[in-house]
């Protein structure tokens, strides 16, 4: 007996439209999820902000992006531009 197992290629671009579908709410879901976690950040004290190169005001425009942006990129490139400019 032969084993004929098939095995679907792990691929972002898979062609498969229930594939596609899952990809792209898992997508979503973990974006959702990674704004959920990064809405804490509006309650540290400005101080603790700072520290950390952002203001509320970065975390909150931010957060109000489309879930297409990615809002940890997005604050690390912000902290990253503010560092550079600060020194």
């Amino acid at each position: 007996m032969t084993d004929a197992t098939c095995t679907l290629p792990v691929s972002q671009n898979s062609g498969h439209p229930l594939l596609d579908l899952s990809n792209k709410l898992a997508a979503r879901v973990r974006a959702r999820q990674q704004r959920k976690d990064l809405r804490s950040l509006k309650d540290l004290d400005t101080h603790t902000l700072q520290d950390i190169g952002l203001t509320r005001e970065d975390v909150t425009q931010t957060l109000a992006q489309p879930l297409s942006v990615d809002a940890h990129t997005e604050l690390h490139r912000i902290a990253h531009l503010r560092s550079r400019t600060h020194m």
